[in-house]
């Protein structure tokens, strides 16, 4: 295929008004509707002639030769063939744009702007050519993957692809594929592609007719996976936070039609910010923002130009759904590609939504999908559920955390993303900015949200709101100015993103202390085996019940508990004897724990009181019974009490670690006691009996080493 540019000077008049002369692209203030025109000689050497237009705003009619090829929705790529209708010379191509009136397209929520957007081409084919691939790249461990590529092309039955995949120079794979056919290519010693190191490799399709190349087809592609288990995203099997940033395609007043240069120097400031994210907002953005954001390691979403949008209008629905399938086909091999939102900020229509969701589902199984959402907690968990979305969005706009923490508390059975939050209660607050970061951190480690999305990176023209968001028609709720200077908040938001640099359950993040032994002494083939599972609502429950009248429970604001980030501990009381079970010849047994929600030494209960017995059964029936006592074995879980740390010593456990989630509140102590083992026998399971109701003790685990 050979790409001739129609770029460049086209005559432009408004209605029937003067013709003058205009560079294509453009973008320009709305004018209602206009007419763009050139004139251009046939190219040599072709079989089959397109005209393709990489995007207008907000809806066009083309023309060739008086001849009407057809519409074009907005930011959308078409392609219409011309074979039979070009000229030797002088073909005369007609676009009418409209750019007020139409009801998909144009929208409140922005400054909007007409015009032919994007590049215009003639494409030059071969009888046969490729229309579309579809590259799967699917890891199947660190350093493999599976390869399958699905290609759509015009052409004759016998014909086949050459497909090559290159890193830089090197070709490091290549197959055969006859037509129709999907075939799958295992790839050995490849580099997954991550925000953290966005290895990138060339995929060439060759489409041959016998021996003979009749056309070609080239991108980047990457390696990756990304999913979700529980509240959590990961990538390539870790666990990420997204953080990130709402953007809007223009910069300054260029409308929709930044250069390359601004576009790359955007995303170079979001990447040096610390984000991992983008989201392209509210509509398909260039298409080379797609390569920069493959090449800097910033994961992106995309949607179809939806904002407070009457999805039971069919025109806006029908517009959207088309717009949302052609960027799906258009940007589905980049490897920066999250997932697809299929709409913003709209209220629920269900069949909307079901076949969004289909659409997306259909061209790209490999992705999740979602949309943007401000609608009540209460129909987000009805209608996400219902049509099937991946995960929970929410716009939780307030002055404090309050209403953000609603839908937390709301919208808990899968990953939820706030994919706006901010706004103009936070644009000239750095101190508020740092607190609501900081909230949704220990949101994070409690594994309740998957990522946050700032509203919003850049200042635009905005003249519908007023104060106190806009200001002499700027919106002024950004990261930085409509001339990328920071603003009051930068820096705040800067820094703010540096508490999701560790991983979530680092043992030297901000809020765990190790003390002692590492837990990487202690391998899980070693851990002896409950009978049951701890429970969430025993420790719940504890907490809850003695919060009002235990001391060192009241005042204290816990929310999250003494619970590990990956792990509930078991709650030991009396009448309830907790089993460990194993097959272990050991030296030793290790018990991690050993602290008391209610009392435990220095905060109550007698010192040297009896709390509980540990029963060492061994195979031949010989046992073990040792006492563990108030003070001796057993201390207090709290490191804190009333305004002062305290240092909650057992003479003979050690203390292992503390760990906690709000300085202010929040501190665990968790102990450490080694039993020696008889010699030459199988140890074959470890009773715990609470012999003192005045205690609840936790468990974190049970090792033989």
């Amino acid at each position: 295929m050979r790409s001739i540019s129609l770029n460049g000077t086209w005559s432009y008049r408004i209605q029937n008004g003067a013709i003058r002369s205009i560079e294509v692209p453009f973008s320009k203030l709305p004018v209602g509707k206009s007419i763009c025109e050139r004139f251009f000689d046939a190219p040599d050497n072709w079989d089959r002639l397109f005209l393709k237009f990489d995007g207008v705003t907000y809806y066009g009619e083309v023309f060739l030769n008086g001849m009407r090829l057809g519409e074009m929705l907005p930011y959308s790529e078409y392609e219409f063939e011309i074979t039979s209708l070009v000229k030797p010379a002088r073909n005369q191509l007609t676009v009418v744009l409209e750019d007020i009136d139409r009801a998909f397209g144009p929208t409140e929520g922005w400054e909007n702007f007409g015009g032919i957007i994007r590049d215009v081409h003639l494409l030059c084919r071969s009888s046969c050519y490729i229309e579309n691939v579809f590259f799967k790249g699917t890891p199947l461990n660190e350093h493999s993957a599976s390869m399958e590529v699905e290609i759509n092309a015009q052409c004759l039955n016998g014909a086949r692809f050459f497909i090559s995949l290159h890193q830089g120079e090197k070709q490091i794979a290549s197959y055969e594929q006859p037509f129709g056919e999907v075939r799958s290519m295992l790839i050995e010693n490849i580099c997954m592609w991550s925000p953290n190191l966005p290895q990138l490799y060339t995929l060439c399709v060759e489409l041959l007719s016998g021996e003979k190349v009749v056309d070609q087809y080239h991108c980047q592609v990457g390696f990756r996976s990304i999913t979700h288990d529980g509240h959590i995203f990961y990538i390539n099997g870790k666990p990420i936070f997204l953080k990130g940033v709402c953007k809007h395609e223009m910069v300054a007043d260029s409308g929709h039609c930044p250069t390359y240069r601004e576009i790359e120097n955007d995303m170079q400031i979001i990447k040096e910010m610390g984000c991992n994210f983008v989201r392209l907002v509210h509509y398909p953005h260039n298409k080379q923002i797609l390569d920069i954001a493959d090449r800097l390691g910033l994961l992106v979403s995309e949607e179809p130009g939806l904002w407070q949008s009457d999805t039971a209008n069919s025109e806006i629905s029908e517009g959207s759904k088309e717009v949302l399938r052609r960027t799906i086909l258009r940007d589905r091999n980049h490897p920066s590609i999250a997932f697809w939102l299929c709409f913003n900020e709209c209220r629920f229509t269900e069949k909307f939504l079901m076949e969004s969701a289909a659409i997306c589902r259909r061209l790209d199984p490999t992705r999740m999908v979602s949309g943007a959402n401000c609608m009540s907690d209460e129909d987000t968990l009805i209608y996400y559920n219902k049509c099937g979305f991946d995960f929970y969005t929410m716009h939780p706009y307030a002055q404090t955390f309050d209403r953000a923490q609603k839908s937390v508390d709301m919208l808990c059975d899968k990953p939820l993303i706030f994919s706006e939050w901010g706004g103009y209660y936070l644009y000239d607050n750095p101190h508020l900015m740092k607190d609501f970061m900081e909230r949704m951190h220990e949101l994070y480690r409690k594994g309740a949200l998957a990522g946050a999305f700032f509203w919003f990176f850049a200042e635009l023209n905005d003249f519908n709101r007023g104060r106190p968001a806009c200001i002499d028609g700027v919106l002024r709720e950004g990261l930085v100015t409509k001339d990328r200077a920071p603003t009051l908040i930068f820096d705040s938001f800067r820094e703010g993103l540096t508490l999701f640099d560790e991983p979530k359950h680092s043992l030297d993040s901000p809020f765990w202390y190790e003390a002692g032994a590492a837990f990487e002494a202690l391998k899980p083939q070693n851990m002896l085996l409950p009978a049951l599972p701890p429970s969430d609502s025993a420790l719940n429950d504890v907490l809850k019940k003695h919060a009002s009248g235990y001391g060192a429970l009241r005042k204290r604001k816990l929310t999250s508990g003494p619970k590990l980030p990956w792990q509930t501990p078991y709650v030991l009381k009396a009448g309830t004897p907790l089993l460990f079970e194993g097959a272990l010849q050991a030296q030793k047994l290790s018990i991690l724990g050993l602290t008391s929600v209610i009392n435990g030494y220095p905060l109550g209960g007698a010192y040297g009181e009896n709390v509980l017995s540990v029963f060492i059964v061994y195979d031949d029936g010989d046992q073990q019974v040792i006492p563990l006592k108030n003070g001796i074995h057993i201390t207090t879980v709290f490191s804190l009490h009333q305004s002062s740390r305290i240092d909650p010593v057992a003479e003979q456990a050690r203390r292992f670690a503390l760990f906690g989630y709000d300085k202010n509140f929040e501190i665990y102590v968790m102990n450490r006691l080694d039993i020696p083992l008889k010699q030459e026998k199988k140890l074959k399971h470890v009773v715990f009996t609470s012999e003192n109701d005045r205690y609840a003790v936790l468990l974190y685990g049970v090792f033989a080493l």
